[in-house]
């Protein structure tokens, strides 16, 4: 089958669902009626459709005519809580609520694919699935499909994102690290209150709060190796309810972000560890939460990249793939490739001469429609040729 003409014919389809989806958004895990309406889709394609009593999103299978592998294909579905300005005729009806990052778009290319290969599955020697995702928003649903045993006999798995601060006609599948880990902490500082004037008959949790801050840092600068890229940072610091009061009580709440799998575990005992020690030396305590979220997105699999970059030259050409340096900012994929192997990628979708180049989580976010069969024959290209790989 030639993917590439075949995703062209199939563009009318692929906007027109990606506009129906971008008028209907759903926030992380309230998918109900994008999973209904997907679900719609591919039984129409007569396509096998599995989902789930306790979360939304769906899993579609295409048998192949002959037996073989089983490739995944993941898109996910869910968007934002932002408003989007209404300024074209397919914005969001659904206020507050806003495909704003594009996933609206990934449902619309897997769609895409899913009609070229269910309509080409007597060409296929294995199992394509495509799973369409709930709640990559909120950082870890995406756990839900391994604990169910949804990856089960899975023996690769394929994602994509369409990227804003990348042109469109261009795409980038690289080898080795692309997006960071996300987890969060939070450290309660207990001191004890007195009022301002008389600051040492208590004990400050801001005070204490503040220095912990500051010394969480050090963690980054002289306990890290610097040759490993790590972030450590606070985002909220709450505590007091007088001008006049000295706080009782404070809380913390960060996150960390690395690449590095096994400096990522030593982190809760070190937060720990400093927190402790530095509202100690404040007359104070402190306990510690910590909560890892996505793990880091690494492609290092030599095979599944060869076969994804392979795609991309196949549909948009040679000079398609480019650089991007690897990211701090991180997507649940990560899930998946703790299971089994995985490859990620990001499609150009910018367009300045179109005026579009709004970045991601924006109310203006938009993208160049014109790549979306781009994405649809990546997609549907990755499934075939790797059902056709023998390592």
């Amino acid at each position: 089958m030639n993917i590439r003409e075949l995703a062209k014919l199939e563009k009318e389809y692929i906007i027109n669902q990606r506009r129906f989806f971008h008028k209907h958004p759903e926030l992380s895990t309230q998918e109900i009626n994008t999973t209904r309406q997907i679900a719609k889709e591919l039984a129409d394609m007569g396509i096998e459709i599995t989902t789930f009593d306790n979360f939304t999103g769906l899993i579609g299978t295409i048998n192949g005519s002959k037996p073989g592998k089983t490739v995944m294909l993941r898109a996910d579905i869910d968007a934002l809580p932002i408003n989007e300005n209404p300024n074209k005729n397919y914005a969001s009806m659904n206020p507050g609520v806003m495909h704003a990052c594009g996933h609206d778009c990934h449902i619309a290319m897997l769609l895409g694919a899913a009609k070229i290969l269910s309509s080409h599955k007597e060409e296929l020697a294995g199992t394509v699935k495509l799973l369409f995702q709930m709640g990559e928003e909120i950082g870890v649903e995406s756990r839900h499909y391994v604990e169910n045993g949804s990856l089960e006999g899975v023996d690769a798995i394929f994602g994509m994102h369409i990227w804003s601060l990348l042109d469109s006609g261009f795409a980038n599948f690289e080898d080795g690290e692309r997006m960071a880990s996300s987890d969060r902490f939070t450290i309660k500082i207990m001191g004890s209150s007195s009022h301002g004037s008389a600051p040492q008959e208590g004990k400050d949790s801001i005070v204490t709060a503040a220095a912990i801050v500051m010394a969480l840092q050090t963690l980054v600068s002289r306990i890290n190796n610097p040759q490993n890229t790590f972030v450590l940072s606070v985002g909220m610091m709450n505590g007091g309810t007088q001008f006049n009061i000295l706080a009782g009580q404070t809380e913390l709440v960060g996150t960390t972000r690395t690449f590095n799998r096994e400096f990522r575990k030593t982190l809760p005992k070190l937060i720990s560890d400093m927190a402790s020690s530095v509202a100690e030396a404040y007359g104070c305590k402190a306990e510690t939460e910590y909560c890892f979220f996505p793990g880091p997105v690494i492609n290092e699999h030599a095979n599944l990249n060869r076969i994804a970059r392979e795609a991309v030259t196949k549909q948009i050409g040679e000079k398609a793939l480019v650089h991007m340096d690897k990211m701090m900012s991180a997507e649940d994929f990560s899930v998946y490739m703790e299971k089994t192997p995985g490859v990620y990628g990001f499609l150009g979708a910018r367009n300045k001469d179109k005026g579009i180049c709004c970045v991601h989580h924006h109310p203006d976010f938009d993208v160049d429609e014109d790549v979306l069969p781009d994405g649809t024959g990546i997609y549907a290209q990755f499934a075939v040729d790797f059902l056709k790989t023998s390592d």
